[in-house]
């Protein structure tokens, strides 16, 4: 019976996982325009810069701090963010808040995803954090929605209430998510604690060897630091499509959404336009993002998925400074790059998962995952000027650079 309840708490798990942890960054999005209106990619940057260098450096550390000690600093960090933007009428302040919740979401992310290869039903666990990762979009925009438009309440009072998040991600993790005697953190210190496999959670490939002093570690953990970056370059064919596909759909967000509106000079209307876009947006990346145990991507497949994201960046742009097109068809076009960006994500770790060899698969989740924030770090500087562009060619005012 116990047995059989920690197979079952398992994808909950995940999914809840994904959705608590990536929530924090969407209501940052989703309140781009209350923090800054005229630098809407300003707030992109701050959301993502932390993350990415976490990623970028985690390969060298993440193994030396236990997951327990990880996700804990998540939730602080979680809390601050919400509760520094809430009380800050600096726009200044207000971006670190932005930039804690970067941090974590990144933190969060390469963690979990590293902790899914730890369990036998690894792409189970990657389909179901996916999912939530995608449900956390909608979640985002949602919790935003129904408190600031349906409730009345102003952003500042919304991010308060918003900490109950932090305290139902430790619910679900330290309570909710099914571990090992022992736990996963003994594994990290190199302990040779006990490691029970409740009904094949657990890989029982051979994932630890003995060191020379007789204690238990993961291989990937004996690597030197030049050997893991020779390892991240292997993983290159992976890393690049997560790269475009995210650069592609966050320089729309940040610069060619956020300057269409109809009229496009009208605040309220490019306010609404960013606002809709977004949301089925989000509702594209949960449909794709949840499709990892249906549709498994051919290499082929998820390299062109990416090419065609940049063709519709192109598109939009155009759409932006010549108006050629409307509202309601302009939002089917948002859904299709929810549906490209989720479904690149989602086939890309499930085929790390299958690919690698499995002693290493840990260490390659955590890895490729910093592929995706460095494509939303840059696409938000090209948004800035993306988003200036367009507001120059129709005389607005507010853009945070020149174009």
């Amino acid at each position: 019976m116990s047995s059989l309840l920690f197979t079952s708490l398992l994808p909950p798990s995940f999914f809840l996982l994904g959705l608590l942890n990536n929530s924090s960054y969407v209501i940052m999005l989703a309140g781009a325009k209350e923090i800054s209106e005229g630098g809407v990619a300003l707030v992109f940057i701050c959301n993502v810069l932390p993350s990415f260098i976490c990623k970028l450096t985690g390969p060298i550390w993440f193994h030396k701090v236990k997951y327990e000690v990880r996700i804990k600093a998540c939730m602080i960090l979680m809390s601050l963010s919400f509760i520094i933007v809430a009380l800050s009428n600096d726009y200044r302040v207000k971006l670190l808040g932005v930039a804690a919740a970067s941090l974590q979401s990144g933190l969060g992310e390469a963690s979990i995803l590293a902790l899914a290869s730890r369990y036998q039903r690894t792409r189970e666990c990657l389909t179901a954090w996916s999912s939530g990762t995608g449900a956390a979009g909608v979640f985002g925009f949602a919790f935003v929605w129904v408190f600031n438009s349906a409730l009345g309440w102003s952003f500042p009072v919304m991010l308060c209430a918003a900490n109950v998040l932090t305290g139902l991600f430790g619910v679900v993790y330290f309570y909710m998510l099914p571990k090992q005697d022992g736990g996963e953190d003994d594994e990290d210190e190199g302990g040779d604690g006990g490691e029970e496999d409740h009904d094949g959670l657990l890989e029982d490939f051979p994932r630890k060897e003995i060191s020379t002093e007789g204690k238990s570690q993961d291989k990937s953990q004996l690597l030197s630091i030049s050997d893991r970056l020779k390892f991240t370059r292997r993983l290159y064919k992976y890393m690049i499509p997560l790269f475009l596909v995210y650069f592609a759909e966050y320089a729309m967000q940040s610069g060619t959404w956020a300057a269409i509106g109809f009229p496009v000079e009208d605040e309220d209307a490019r306010k609404s336009f960013y606002q809709n876009a977004n949301w089925v947006y989000q509702a594209g990346v949960f449909v794709s993002r949840s499709s990892g145990n249906i549709w498994h991507a051919s290499m082929f497949a998820l390299w062109l998925m990416p090419v065609i994201q940049c063709g519709m960046l192109v598109l939009f742009y155009l759409i932006a400074i010549y108006q050629f097109l409307y509202s309601n068809v302009l939002l089917l076009g948002c859904f299709f790059v929810g549906l490209l960006g989720g479904s690149v994500y989602v086939n890309a770790f499930n085929r790390i998962s299958k690919d690698i060899e499995k002693e290493n698969v840990e260490l390659a989740l955590s890895t490729a995952s910093v592929a995706d924030s460095c494509g939303i770090m840059l696409s938000d500087v090209a948004g800035l000027f993306l988003q200036a562009c367009v507001y120059k060619k129709f005389g607005i005012e507010g853009a945070a650079v020149s174009c």
